[in-house]
């Protein structure tokens, strides 16, 4: 197969940053509405339950509730930090990825991965980087100005002609 385009990105705390600043202005608003609509009907549940004296009902909505507000709040942030602490952000270790006409391979020194376009979820593009969603939480971080073959106008019309659905 002939190589299309090549990019070689360093995973900085920088560049997470810019992710998840992207991430949190792209997603932010709909998170927060789902989880204080949730919020507002498990209360009414409950105030409801004490009302007509349900109370090991209340006692386990409350469980509920307690449960996910620990998911929502606190298990985002310990999941930044468990990502910050691994070996890709310590070491600011650096992905190639080289894109073929009908797949892309990312690789460090060690590993190498190969990924299907149609196994991508949604494709961004900021000022400095393209974000490659693989779901809705995670994405490949690639740098425009790290491009070793190909040019970034060629790549982004060959991204939207590869996923334009999703684009």
């Amino acid at each position: 197969m002939n190589i299309l385009f090549k990019n070689a990105t360093k995973y900085t705390k920088q560049a997470y940053e810019k992710y998840l600043q992207f991430h949190q202005n792209k997603y932010g608003y709909n998170y927060q509405f789902i989880t204080i609509v949730t919020i507002l009907l498990l209360c009414f549940c409950i105030i409801m339950n004490l009302k007509y004296t349900n109370y090991i009902t209340t006692v386990v909505l409350s469980i509920i509730l307690g449960t996910f507000c620990y998911y929502r709040f606190f298990n985002p942030v310990k999941k930044v930090e468990k990502e910050l602490k691994t070996e890709k952000f310590k070491n600011e270790k650096e992905f190639t990825f080289i894109f073929y006409e009908k797949y892309f391979i990312v690789s460090d020194n060690k590993d190498s991965y190969k990924l299907r376009y149609w196994h991508l979820h949604k494709v961004f593009e900021t000022d400095d980087f393209f974000y490659l969603y693989i779901n809705k939480d995670h994405a490949f971080l690639i740098e425009k100005s790290t491009f070793s073959k190909g040019n970034i106008s060629e790549f982004l019309d060959f991204l939207k002609k590869k996923i334009w659905y999703r684009f």
